[in-house]
């Protein structure tokens, strides 16, 4: 489907202010089967766009059907793109069938004031509801879609702990993580969505040496300073690609 800001997102419940419009699909419920098939015989791991609830629906029921004929294509790590309107009552399928959401939570900032005129502050609220996959036991991955905004992964780190929007509103503070949750989305658990999880995600022995240093510990500042933190170095496989000296 389309997204949440241009009203092209596809719902189950009709947007604001535009009375029986739900936005729309791009694809038949034959044509996601189809590419889900093609998938799993293939052995290859499926992201799929899905902004709204009702495309969350379609992709959720197609990925059952296909699991119930191919088992393994559970084991792939099908995954959710933006999960932005993901309703709270889909979270358990999502769950028992193994989808990955990632969500685009600094649409909280970049957006959010528009979501809120577009499907009223309720459900505004729960956009992005990462604490709520948290409770329900999902792991998820956090993205920002460059280049629809930059790759600041910091900035979408403090997007997930404060829900503040450009005006400065809280956004469904109950869907907030702490920090430390934030930053496993991406590290741990971006490593886990692309199955690299033993040779990625966490500085250990035997893993690559894949990591940035930092002026301060995200852990330990106030929230507000948590985009102002500077990258000092950044490693990959232990080479130093930049270096801010």
């Amino acid at each position: 489907d389309g997204s949440p800001q241009g009203r092209t997102a596809w719902m189950r419940t009709p947007y604001q202010l535009q009375e029986g419009y739900y936005g729309y699909g791009t694809m038949e419920d034959r044509k996601v089967k189809e590419a889900l098939a093609q998938a799993a015989k293939r052995k290859l791991q499926i992201l799929a766009h899905c902004n709204g609830d009702a495309a969350a629906d379609q992709y959720i029921r197609c990925v059952k059907e296909t699991e119930e004929k191919y088992p393994y294509f559970r084991k792939l790590r099908p995954v959710m793109i933006h999960a932005q309107l993901l309703g709270l009552d889909q979270l358990a399928k999502v769950r028992k069938l193994g989808i990955l959401p990632s969500f685009f939570v600094a649409h909280v900032y970049h957006w959010g004031d528009v979501h809120r005129k577009n499907f009223g502050e309720e459900r505004a609220a729960v956009i992005s509801p990462a604490a709520s996959a948290l409770r329900e036991g999902i792991r998820f991955t956090f993205h920002q879609d460059s280049p629809v905004i930059e790759p600041n992964m910091l900035e979408t780190v403090w997007c997930a702990v404060s829900r503040k929007t450009r005006s400065g509103w809280v956004l469904g503070a109950q869907e907030a993580v702490t920090v430390l949750e934030a930053l496993k989305a991406v590290t741990i658990h971006a490593a886990y969505q692309y199955s690299e999880e033993a040779e990625k995600g966490s500085i250990r022995a035997g893993k690559r040496a894949d990591f940035v240093i930092l002026d301060r510990n995200p852990l330990e500042v106030e929230t507000e300073e948590i985009p102002k933190i500077r990258i000092l170095r950044t490693i990959k496989e232990g080479t130093v690609l930049f270096s801010a000296d």
